[in-house]
């Protein structure tokens, strides 16, 4: 059983169905100045200032440290594949093995501010890792091979794979879809003219938020927007995936639920995010979030 050392009620509903257990659970303290974090299996990988660190989700217990970096920094992204935690900080990769966090390989795949690294995402034993000024580096998660391509003139925050296709947001609006076996733009369709911060896809439906405070579904083959949602989201809100039938939205120490097929709120709850909306995550049917003091789960039903 996950730890739970204190718990709190959080938020009020906006529906009679229940979907979120009304308590959350401290799992662990740990002081910090912004988290990163990613769930595989039964562990937790946590980036805490310069160190990574491995969580036995079972008991709480750490069954692996390292610490990764020379000096501070927020501006780093966490993922992690089969074997491997991707970890990006500025223009630099770094590849730790999974099991023990100790570092495999480091790569410099930007030069300057130009071209710093943002997320990663994962398919069919590719890494894809972003570029600032619309760039993507593929790598070949075997040999650690990469090329880099160019696939927009814009910057993007997110991006998500599915099949032979990447999905991708951009700084100016526009949602790209990128056909992985020759990079080039499959189809391209304008949702606004602002930011699109958080790109999910589940099933042909494409999920995004966006700095006009919109979240969207977009049918991933004829590109035509199916619902709008206005007024939905304050900030750089993130969408966290889905459980059920319902779309999860972080958006500043709040998470909203929504309807996937209509995109009514359902409800609304209080809940840590982390910096930035980088410090909470869904896997299956549990909400992982952190605030600069400690790491808190809550478990859907």
């Amino acid at each position: 059983m996950l730890t739970t050392s204190i718990s709190t009620r959080i938020g009020h509903l906006r529906t009679s169905s229940p979907i979120v257990k009304m308590e959350i659970a401290k799992l662990l303290d740990l002081n910090n100045d912004g988290l990163n974090m990613a769930v595989d299996e039964n562990f937790m990988y946590i980036r805490c200032q310069r160190s990574m660190y491995k969580y036995n989700l079972l008991n709480m217990n750490r069954t692996a440290q390292n610490e990764i970096f020379t000096k501070d920094g927020k501006a780093r992204y966490l993922s992690v594949c089969d074997e491997y935690v991707f970890l990006t900080d500025f223009c630099d990769l770094y590849i730790l093995d999974k099991d023990s966090l100790q570092i495999a390989e480091v790569m410099r795949l930007g030069e300057d501010l130009s071209s710093d690294l943002g997320v990663t995402r994962f398919n069919d034993r590719k890494a894809y890792i972003c570029i600032r000024n619309g760039k993507i580096a593929i790598m070949n998660i075997n040999t650690k091979e990469y090329q880099k391509y160019d696939i927009s003139d814009s910057s993007y925050w997110d991006f998500t794979v599915n099949e032979r296709y990447l999905y991708i947001g951009t700084v100016q609006g526009e949602l790209l879809k990128i056909d992985t076996s020759n990079m080039k733009t499959h189809r391209i369709t304008a949702l606004g003219n602002k930011n699109i911060y958080s790109v999910v896809i589940d099933d042909n439906l494409i999920y995004t938020v966006s700095q006009d405070r919109t979240i969207k579904s977009t049918n991933s083959e004829t590109f035509k927007t199916i619902c709008v949602a206005k007024k939905a989201v304050r900030g750089m809100a993130k969408i966290l995936g889905l459980y059920k039938d319902s779309l999860f939205v972080a958006d500043t120490n709040k998470i909203s639920v929504w309807d996937k097929q209509t995109l009514q709120l359902m409800r609304e709850f209080i809940f840590p995010t982390g910096h930035f909306n980088k410090g909470v995550l869904l896997a299956e049917n549990k909400l992982f979030g952190s605030d600069y003091q400690s790491v808190y789960c809550a478990e859907l039903e």
